[in-house]
């Protein structure tokens, strides 16, 4: 990838980044909106540790004059999510479980085609390009109905550019009801980036294939909120964990909104988070809490998982930053998480255009394949992130043996950026048993 292409847009794409204190901040504004209006349902969409701590990753825009020509005549259609970075819906891509929809819609100048979309009872995802003189990237937050009927629903969005006027995106949509197995969907976009406009969309869905679903309703009590996992719906391309919590208006002591769960099936396999949603009212002096959970997939022949939940500490301060200039040390060398653990360093290899850091994990804490929970980053002199082109996340060796790779030609001014995590305080865990 040439990234001396069009080098003023990288550069403002690089800078971007989302505070590590967004979760609180997300969390916070929930419970503001819930205190005005405490009889109304609200939802919000939060997204990975990784992200929240380094940065929004949005794409390149940089491709090389070979590449765009190579990906101007790839079709997309049929072949949407085969590349994606999204195991479930790689997954879901190469089985053929997508839908196919192929419909385009044009005003000032940019056209929306909605190519693909996944829709399984686990997860519905919708895979679309957007194309124009200059491609703006990610729509806004669109008006979807069901049937003819509005829906109200939590959404996370990612995507590439394919060539400067071209982005591929996909909105994955969790609605805060269950969905019918078949239905007419209505989709209207009102703008895009800053510029208005109507793009609208009428499409058929039906839901691919079964998917396992297991009722346990078991229920643990934590720090004086009642805890129920609700479903665990088993599907090929991603696990989905509801849990609802109740506790008394006003009760302080835990907000349900920072509770997480790890996912663990019986070889010990940390299933990777995808994203999640939640909504709550208030009822008879009780508030209601309901959040959807969706993790990568469950692995075939499983028969037991662990839901074990837990929840990070945030101060008013935030996490304290680490700084480790890369170019000073010799291997291995020691990068400090805090009270999380530490991180060894072991091997560096500097190629043309990337960095691969090889890394063990010192840690008693439960870890994903991706280190969403801990991330670490790189920047270069100038203090912009460096990620891979193929993610921003780490790939797990064994063990607790991880590599990672960043997007770089530079060897001189890079620094590692990490942060100085707190211990998870964990609770007792929920067995689940899963039919055959």
């Amino acid at each position: 990838m040439n990234n001396n292409q069009w080098p003023d847009l990288k550069k403002e794409m690089d800078r971007i980044e989302v505070p590590t204190e967004l979760s609180a901040i997300i969390t916070n504004t929930v419970n503001e909106n819930r205190a005005k209006k405490s009889k109304k349902k609200v939802a919000f969409y939060f997204l990975s540790a990784a992200i929240l701590g380094f940065g929004l990753f949005i794409g390149s825009a940089s491709i090389s004059p070979a590449m765009a020509k190579i990906a101007s005549t790839i079709p997309i259609i049929g072949t949407f999510f085969n590349d994606s970075m999204d195991e479930g819906l790689k997954i879901a891509g190469k089985k053929g479980l997508t839908q196919v929809v192929g419909q385009s819609s044009k005003d000032n100048g940019i056209t929306i085609t909605i190519d693909e979309v996944f829709y399984d009872g686990t997860r519905f995802t919708i895979g679309y390009t957007q194309e124009s003189l200059f491609a703006i990237g990610e729509i806004e937050r669109p008006t979807i109905e069901v049937d003819g009927k509005e829906i109200n629903f939590a959404s996370g969005y990612s995507g590439d550019f394919i060539t400067p006027q071209k982005y591929k995106g996909t909105i994955n949509i969790t609605p805060t009801e269950e969905l019918p197995i078949a239905f007419d969907m209505n989709i209207r976009i009102d703008a895009i980036g800053v510029i208005p406009g109507n793009w609208a969309f009428d499409f058929p869905v039906k839901q691919s294939n079964e998917v396992t679903v297991v009722e346990p309703r078991l229920v643990k009590t934590i720090e004086g909120i009642d805890v129920e996992i609700r479903s665990l719906k088993l599907g090929p391309a991603g696990t989905d964990l509801t849990v609802r919590t109740v506790r008394d208006e006003g009760d302080v002591e835990l907000d349900p909104f920072f509770l997480d769960f790890y996912v663990i099936d019986d070889a010990g396999n940390v299933l990777d988070m995808v994203g999640g949603s939640g909504s709550g009212d208030t009822e008879n002096g009780k508030e209601i809490v309901e959040q959807k959970f969706l993790y990568s997939p469950l692995k075939e022949g499983s028969k037991k998982v662990r839901v074990v939940p837990y929840i990070i500490p945030v101060s008013e301060k935030g996490w304290e930053a680490v700084t480790v200039p890369l170019d000073e040390q010799t291997v291995p060398f020691v990068v400090d998480q805090g009270e999380f653990g530490r991180i060894v360093v072991t091997k560096v290899v500097h190629q043309q255009d990337k960095i691969v850091m090889y890394y063990d994990l010192q840690t008693d804490e439960i870890i994903d394949n991706v280190l969403s929970r801990n991330a670490l980053g790189l920047e270069d002199a100038e203090g912009n992130s460096l990620w891979s082109k193929d993610g921003v996340l780490a790939e797990r060796i064994e063990g607790k043996s991880y590599k990672q790779e960043f997007e770089t030609s530079g060897k001189n001014g890079l620094q590692i950026k990490t942060y100085k995590f707190p211990k998870t305080i964990m609770y007792e865990e929920f067995n689940i048993d899963i039919p055959n």
